[in-house]
């Protein structure tokens, strides 16, 4: 189980990251910021909610919504990854339709692996700023 300092860990990073950021580089670094806080604001809540439901997987509105947040602010930023959280949203609108179907949990990305993308792309806005 995830401790609540590990879920939250994205972000701070992410909200430090902003607050150093030189608004004269222009909006793409803004830009990957906002998306990792889209997509670790998604995995946060998604882990918040499988904690609680005990992973119970129905369908959550809520859920879906904020992954195709994260979508939209991705696609600017990574189309592949923006494609898979498109995915995660679609997923989460009838989950028990896409375990039931062959292979199709294959095209969901799980949740360790976002979450290393989210540290990926803020290590290298952090190498990029020398923040």
């Amino acid at each position: 189980m995830t401790d609540l300092g590990t879920i939250f860990s994205g972000i701070r990073t992410a909200i430090s990251v902003t607050d150093k950021v030189l608004p004269k580089k222009g909006t793409r670094i803004n830009d990957k910021v906002k998306a990792v806080s889209a997509m670790q604001r998604a995995i946060n809540t998604t882990e918040a909610y499988l904690t609680r439901s005990k992973n119970h997987y129905i369908p959550n509105e809520q859920l879906s919504n904020l992954w195709l947040d994260a979508f939209t602010a991705m696609i600017k930023i990574d189309k592949q990854l923006a494609l898979s959280l498109r995915q995660k949203s679609k997923f989460w609108s009838n989950p028990q339709k896409w375990i039931k179907e062959d292979g199709a949990m294959e095209l969901i990305p799980d949740l360790n692996g976002l979450n290393e993308k989210c540290e990926m792309i803020l290590l290298e806005l952090q190498k990029r700023k020398k923040l």
